[in-house]
């Protein structure tokens, strides 16, 4: 209760939290682009952030670790996932400790902050809040508008517009009590098939998250609905009930329900599914150690279709260190009717991250998961080829600030699996400069290389990008040049992709954008142009 009282100052005051010398400046931006290497997030002002540093997400009254800074301008971020998808429009917290100002008042707190127990004083300099959004308890949501529009000039392709809306809403404690509220709801759909749309409105209509939680007490909830479970978020959305418990260290949660159906993600109760989980927290040190372990067991039509436990670790035990672990391990095995008990490793993902000074992190990580399957994107097919190629396999990246406002990376990946003719190997290097002066715009050129049993490839680009009128206008400007050879018919694909964005934001809670993404080869050519209108409330 100690803990929640004082999350409710925090969000209602919008306070730094720091130690004697230093407070916690809290910057709120949102997500304005996504490209196939980074997320571009928009701050009001970025001074105190730099590389490196890890931007979060509030899911349900939370902050989550999301991304990790990669350069920065003044105003904007180029970066990262850690975890997860992301989309555009999304509300991005970052917290960094800076000296403390003049002006202040204090007040005892008990505030816990990406995993780090901090027992000082709250500073307050009001001049830090000038600009950003009051983090009120209750009632908040977003509203978007989207238009996708595909235009080409190549014979075998159709024109198109795809119409989108998108509605999220969270609501903590509604009316003060122990109900909360959670969804996120898109229709999606062409204008030129709005006639097959209108009488088969499900083909249309995703439900990503539509929930309502009871807390009995502060230890104890139960949750109704169509919710992803983040402890356990491997399995996906679960339609049905969760509850979960805390009892000391631990947290015990179980979950009776069923899965997305994967045609058109409505709901099928012919796919069942239930489990539990059991979570435990420690503090060692400076740093803490969370381990979860479950196991489940999923239906298809009152047959067994897949039995299997999932492990979880992280910690950030060692100065500068963060480790991630997941694997999952099949119990049961069904192949041409004969069934038996199995023992299978089928996932497991690693990730490695050391940072020892500020202006250098390294990062060490193994992908043995499956391919993703996207229910909605964006991303072009030289996008698509080169994530299926990167994402996999070993890989390794090194970051670089020599100098003020120099951001250098560089990456490698390894990759070989018994199916592959040959290993698969990557690596690309990166430069920005988020300050140019007397321009004062940030520029970034990057350079990809790809092997693989499939193709032979590069991709070079360069990308500008400058805030005009105190942050009120983005403008971004990018160009690629892909060159790819497939081995099986010895074919190329030469492409010229061109990328222009402009983002305006018309009030702190209204903003729009326009983004163009034309790709041009010898005869053809295939343009994008993506519109968003956001509010949020």
């Amino acid at each position: 209760m100690k803990r929640i009282m004082i999350l409710m100052l925090m969000i209602y005051c919008n306070i730094l939290i720091g130690q004697s010398n230093y407070v916690l400046k809290v910057f709120e931006g949102n997500v304005e682009y996504i490209s196939s290497q980074f997320i571009y997030v928009h701050f009001g002002n970025t001074e105190g952030l730099a590389a490196g540093d890890t931007l979060s997400i509030k899911k349900n009254g939370k902050y989550s670790p999301q991304l990790i800074i990669e350069s920065l301008s003044s105003r904007s971020c180029a970066t990262k996932s850690i975890k997860g998808k992301i989309e555009v429009g999304t509300e991005i917290f970052g917290f960094v400790k800076i000296k403390k100002q003049e002006k202040e008042i204090s007040m005892p707190v008990d505030f816990k902050n990406d995993n780090q127990q901090i027992d000082e004083i709250v500073k307050v300099d009001t001049a830090e809040f000038i600009g950003f959004k009051k983090l009120d308890k209750g009632i908040s949501g977003r509203f978007s508008l989207s238009s996708y529009s595909n235009i080409s000039n190549a014979p075998n392709r159709i024109d198109y517009q795809n119409w989108r809306y998108s509605l999220s809403l969270n609501a903590d404690d509604i009316n003060n009590s122990n109900f909360s509220f959670s969804n996120y709801i898109t229709f999606r759909y062409r204008a030129d098939e709005w006639n097959y749309i209108k009488n088969n409105i499900s083909d249309g209509l995703k439900i990503y998250d539509l929930s309502v939680k009871y807390d009995f007490s502060a230890s104890t909830n139960i949750l109704i609905g169509r919710k992803i479970n983040r402890k356990v978020a491997n399995i996906g959305a679960v339609d049905g009930f969760q509850i979960e418990t805390k009892i000391n260290k631990f947290i015990l949660g179980g979950i009776v329900g069923s899965r997305p159906d994967y045609k058109n993600y409505g709901a099928n109760i012919n796919l069942l599914q239930f489990g539990g989980y059991v979570n435990r927290s420690d503090s060692i040190g400076v740093g803490t150690m969370q381990n979860t372990i479950s196991i489940f067991q999923q239906m298809n039509n009152s047959a067994t279709d897949r039995r299997f436990i999932y492990l979880q670790h992280t910690n950030n035990i060692l100065s500068n260190t963060s480790i991630f672990l997941s694997s999952e391990v099949d119990l049961f095995q069904n192949i041409n009717n004969n069934i038996k008990n199995d023992f299978r490793f089928t996932s497991f993902y690693m990730s490695l991250r050391y940072s020892p000074f500020r202006w250098i992190s390294t990062s060490l990580s193994y992908d043995a998961r499956k391919n993703v399957i996207y229910f909605e994107t964006f991303k072009n097919y030289i996008d698509q080829l080169a994530e299926s190629a990167l994402r996999q396999g070993f890989r390794f990246r090194v970051n670089l600030r020599p100098i003020k406002y120099v951001y250098f990376s560089a990456y490698t990946g390894y990759r070989f699996r018994e199916s592959d003719i040959k290993p698969a190997r990557n690596f690309g290097t990166s430069i920005t400069h988020s300050r140019i002066p007397y321009l004062n715009l940030s520029a970034n050129l990057s350079y990809i290389n790809l092997s693989t049993n499939y193709l032979d490839g590069k991709i070079i680009g360069a990308r500008f990008s400058k805030d005009l009128l105190n942050g009120l206008l983005y403008t971004s400007f990018g160009y690629r040049n892909v060159d790819y050879t497939f081995i099986s018919s010895n074919s190329k694909l030469k492409q010229d992709i061109v990328q222009l964005d402009l983002s305006i934001r018309v009030t702190k809670s209204i903003s729009f954008s326009i983004n163009f993404e034309g790709t041009y080869e010898n005869k053809s050519s295939y343009s994008n142009i993506y519109a968003n209108f956001i509010t949020r409330f």
